[in-house]
């Protein structure tokens, strides 16, 4: 074996041992914390549907005035 192929063998197998070898189990206990349990945050999203449907109602009323807009400027000319 050269020396190449040797680092390219030893080197991943290596990194697994340790790896093996210092890893330590990870329990899940319920109860054995000291935080508090999380509690989310109001975030508003609730109220956001409100700001949606103002949003879609401006977009196309301005929509509608451009088109009026166009519609007399072609009647003007």
């Amino acid at each position: 074996m050269n020396k190449k192929t040797f680092k390219l063998f030893f080197i991943p197998i290596l990194t697994i041992l340790i790896l093996g070898i210092l890893r330590s189990p990870v329990l899940a206990a319920d109860s054995n914390t000291p935080y508090q349990p999380y509690i989310p945050e109001d975030t508003g999203l609730a109220d956001a549907i409100m700001f949606d449907i103002v949003a879609i109602i401006t977009y196309v009323a301005g929509l509608g005035f451009i088109l009026v807009s166009k519609y007399l400027n072609k009647k003007i000319d």
